[in-house]
């Protein structure tokens, strides 16, 4: 495990309040109809299915219903997520839930899997510790099937996060590997699935194969894809830092809710700017729920802090934390609201 970042007590503490997503719904759907619609294709056989990083059961509950025939073994680190996901997946009969965790050293629970499935898992894991865990669940499952972030980010990553190279890293498994790019990137993010196996089945080359000659094909047309515009997230950014530095004086603390993702804050000159939840002027990640929020915001304004912004990709905790968002609309003006960017006065 890394010696600068626990891994395992970030996870423990955030699976304690995780179960709203920050991606918006409509790119989850698109994601899962991807999933389930290849899994389908590629005619593999799902009698028996390994879920790692299962969390509060978004995907395990639909592995259940779209394999009904199948024994489905979930597994978590977080004792929280496996009760959220329990509760989720109810009634479902074919999933049975266990607490595991990558970096003990024990086996996984059974083995001779049809396929072992990991959604946005790898990504939370150094290099070294996704290798070890691929080389690990290829002694136990036929195929390894993964969707994560596989291109470098338009923004600086959190310290929970990893962009890998999922090509290099299977090959170095000794694994055969199928890429298959999602039809859409969001926020100019691009996620990918990925097929490995010992040997590819050939029908996963043959869609493989296929998926690449439509992605050219796309990609020849005179009009691009919107989604594969580049350059929109930086741009965001920047307009919203502009706007920011039009309402804020300078010398003042600002609060700045966007998860440590904009990359942009050095541009606030002239500004203290304080992450929201803070530990020793670091981002601590998400608060734990309403009450949380609301005493880190009472502690960072009696700690000088006299503004606070809401970038647009946190815009969800609006909704997710509302006496949060009540209090705040409450208690103090709003400067200025608009598709980027919320900005209250807190003096």
């Amino acid at each position: 495990m890394s010696d600068v970042f626990d891994v395992n007590q970030y996870w423990l503490k955030r699976g304690r309040s995780y179960i709203g997503e920050p991606l918006p719904q409509d790119y989850h759907r698109l994601q899962e109809r991807f999933l389930f619609d290849l899994l389908g294709a590629s005619r593999m056989p799902m009698g028996r299915i390994l879920e790692i990083g299962c969390g509060f059961g978004r995907v395990t509950k639909l592995l259940a219903e779209h394999f009904p025939n199948a024994q489905i073994t979930a597994l978590d680190l977080s004792p929280d997520q496996l009760a959220n996901a329990r509760r989720y997946c109810q009634p479902a009969g074919n999933v049975v839930f266990e607490l595991y965790d990558f970096y003990s050293g024990l086996p996984f629970p059974g083995d001779e899997y049809d396929a072992a499935l990991a959604i946005e898992v790898f990504l939370h894991h150094p290099r070294q510790a996704v290798l070890r865990l691929i080389e690990k669940l290829s002694g136990v499952s036929r195929c390894i099937v993964n969707i994560d972030w596989s291109e470098e980010w338009p923004w600086k990553t959190a310290e929970h996060v990893w962009v890998h190279d999922y090509d290099a890293i299977y090959r170095e498994a000794g694994l055969q590997c199928a890429c298959f790019v999602l039809p859409r990137k969001i926020d100019g993010m691009q996620q990918k699935l990925f097929i490995a196996a010992p040997h590819l089945r050939g029908e996963v080359a043959r869609l493989e194969q296929e998926a690449h000659a439509a992605m050219r094909e796309v990609l020849t047309r005179s009009a691009p894809p919107v989604a594969s515009e580049p350059g929109h997230w930086p741009q965001q950014v920047q307009l919203a830092v502009q706007e920011i530095m039009e309402k804020v004086p300078a010398g003042n603390s600002l609060i700045l809710v966007n998860e440590d993702q904009w990359g942009g804050e050095t541009a606030l000159i002239g500004l203290r700017t304080v992450p929201f939840m803070e530990r020793d002027g670091q981002y601590w990640g998400r608060p734990e729920n309403d009450e949380a929020a609301l005493r880190e915001l009472e502690r960072l304004r009696r700690a000088g802090a006299g503004y606070l912004a809401v970038g647009w990709n946190c815009f969800w905790w609006l909704e997710h934390y509302p006496h949060w968002h009540r209090h705040l609309r409450a208690s103090f003006p709003c400067l200025l609201e608009n598709e980027r960017v919320t900005l209250f006065k807190l003096t």
